[in-house]
């Protein structure tokens, strides 16, 4: 009789593991995306990095986060050295949800 449990013990070790769950993928939130890109290029600008040349394409960013951008860092240089650390973050979902809110377009880019 203890060949039993034993026997039990090795089939229940050889039967083949339960697949994997598959993972759950949340595509990341527009306005987060936005935000952080914005944040990033603004800090890097802020933080006088080297000009590297890039355009706002090749930041990954679209025309309407461009001219957010543009505000943003000249807002943020226009309040000088008082400028709190939680100020651009801040302003640039601010600047994204806008963005977001705006209709999106459609068609011929060149008409």
């Amino acid at each position: 009789m203890r060949a039993l449990p034993l026997l039990a013990l090795v089939l229940t070790a050889c039967a083949p593991a339960p697949a994997p769950a598959a993972p759950t993928t949340v595509p990341p939130d527009p306005i987060t995306v936005c935000t952080n890109q914005l944040a990033y290029w603004a800090g890097e600008q802020l933080r006088g990095a080297p000009d590297v040349g890039f355009d706002y394409q090749h930041m990954g960013l679209t025309a309407a986060q461009a001219d957010a951008l543009r505000s943003l860092v000249g807002r943020a240089r226009a309040q000088g050295p008082s400028l709190p650390a939680d100020w651009v973050p801040e302003q640039a979902r601010a600047a994204c949800a806008e963005i977001a809110a705006q209709p999106s377009r459609t068609g011929d880019p060149w008409g």
